[in-house]
């Protein structure tokens, strides 16, 4: 009885090793390049001079690869925010140019990484400095460029501006 318990639990422990080799959550084998960008931005404009008057927006972007439900992150190509006068459409985003463009290189992002329950996504402050809003509400978006030529874009967002 001995020798076929002990072919029992050995089946057993290799089973149970299979399974959790199986729900492993790591990468391994799997392409951490970004599939899709999401951009996720505070409803309203920033204060960061501490003058009286918003003079910039926050946002959080995270990339996300195919086969992987968590943010990774975005080691090549360059990062853009841009930020569009008024509310603006889906055709207009693609012709209309932009009030403001933000450009980060992959190796600028590290400093704003961080691990969140979305997986690692970058938390960025970004002043307009000389290119203020002209209009009461404007709309942002990220795009990604790759090394190979690609792009990708999120959705957008509006952000409320009380102007100066």
């Amino acid at each position: 009885m001995s020798s076929r318990l002990s072919r029992v639990a050995g089946a057993a422990l290799a089973l149970a090793i299979l399974v959790a080799a199986g729900c492993a959550t790591g990468t391994r084998g799997r392409s951490e390049t970004p599939a899709e960008l999401h951009l996720f931005g505070l409803p309203v404009a920033l204060n960061l001079d501490g003058k009286p008057g918003p003079d910039g927006i926050g946002v959080r972007v995270y990339a996300s690869a195919a086969g992987l439900a968590m943010g990774v992150p975005i080691s090549r190509g360059t990062r853009e925010v841009l930020m569009f006068d008024g509310v603006v459409g889906e055709t207009e985003l693609r012709t209309k140019p932009p009030r403001r463009t933000w450009t980060l290189p992959a190796a600028a992002l590290k400093p704003f990484a961080s691990l969140t329950s979305l997986g690692t996504g970058y938390q960025l402050a970004l002043r307009w400095e000389q290119d203020s809003p002209r209009t009461p509400v404007v709309t942002v978006m990220a795009r990604y460029h790759s090394p190979e030529g690609g792009e990708l874009r999120s959705a957008a967002n509006t952000v409320s501006v009380a102007l100066k």
